[in-house]
């Protein structure tokens, strides 16, 4: 059995601003269109209940339909790992100057520069444009091996 839902897959995901297009890194263990919904639903009742939506609201920023604003970075369930792949990614969008300011960014790790340095990081490899849950199957699998 698949440790994601093909249709509608759980996992570590990016919102991109429409405005300003940086990047918030999200992880949830339910289908990530849902969570993508949850964080419009803030912005829309003006509720600053997560970052993304902080910023929105914050900096009168726009945001944008889910194919043009959520993308699946790497699909997997909730275990101890989801942590380690969302910290990964946020240290990542972080180093490169394109996460937005209101994500809590995570003590570096060293071990992120060693994997980065060897080259072994899968979010160095290019990115897949974003999709509708229905694409998303074809995506989100980086493991390192």
């Amino acid at each position: 059995m698949d440790p994601y839902n093909i249709q509608n897959p759980s996992g570590i995901y990016k919102l991109k601003c429409n405005t300003c297009n940086k990047i918030y890194v999200g992880q949830s263990e339910r289908a990530i269109d849902l969570r993508y919904k949850e964080h419009i639903r803030y912005v829309r009742t003006n509720n600053p209940q997560s970052a993304y939506a902080t910023h929105t609201l914050q900096n009168r920023h726009e945001y944008g339909p889910s194919n043009n604003t959520l993308q699946l970075l790497k699909a997997c369930t909730k275990d101890t790992r989801m942590n380690c792949w969302e910290a990964m990614y946020i240290q990542k969008f972080h180093q490169k100057g394109i996460l937005i300011a209101e994500q809590q960014v995570y003590e570096l790790n060293p071990f992120y520069d060693c994997i980065h340095e060897t080259g072994l990081l899968p979010c160095d490899q290019p990115t897949v444009p974003s999709t509708t849950a229905q694409d998303t199957h074809q995506q989100g699998n980086t493991d390192i091996t």
